[in-house]
């Protein structure tokens, strides 16, 4: 473990081999998932809105500017800062509540693309408000980074 890691309980790395572990590399932190599942949307309104702006042109520079922003925020997750999660919360309920509307929008007027890839969006924001919580709630909690195996560990505390 090195001195550069803020005090965080981190796996060891081996350079040779992939890390194949299941669950998050520092323990109760699951800001890794969110910047995933954030780029990973970004990746899909930008490739996307082309083919959905037809139904709702207006939304289309919302829509640039949402993934840039979502972006910026999955690049600045921060497992020792407590305001990248609180941003990363409220801009997945955005997400959550934007998109939704938008996919119930296309579902009525008919457009099945919209609708689907909206409602995918929809419920990947709904991922990441969920990790970004979890990973809230484990930093107030003061449990971030610590291993615990029993309740009794953690309630010592």
């Amino acid at each position: 473990m090195s001195d550069d890691d803020g005090g965080l309980n981190v796996r060891e790395e081996n350079p040779y081999m992939p890390d194949l572990a299941p669950g998050p590399r520092i323990p109760h932190y699951y800001g890794d998932y969110v910047r995933q599942i954030f780029m990973g949307c970004a990746a899909i309104m930008l490739v996307f809105s082309p083919f959905v702006s037809s139904d709702f042109p207006m939304a289309l520079p919302f829509e640039i500017g949402g993934a840039i922003i979502i972006a910026i925020l999955g690049a600045l997750t921060n497992p020792t800062r407590q305001i990248s999660m609180i941003a990363n919360a409220m801009a997945a309920g955005v997400g959550v509540v934007v998109y939704e509307l938008l996919a119930l929008n296309a579902f009525y007027s008919g457009a099945m693309i919209a609708f689907i890839q909206r409602e995918a969006i929809a419920i990947a924001f709904l991922f990441a408000l969920y990790f970004s919580l979890k990973t809230l709630r484990n930093m107030q909690f003061r449990i971030l980074g610590k291993r615990g195996d029993s309740l009794g560990e953690l309630n010592q505390e």
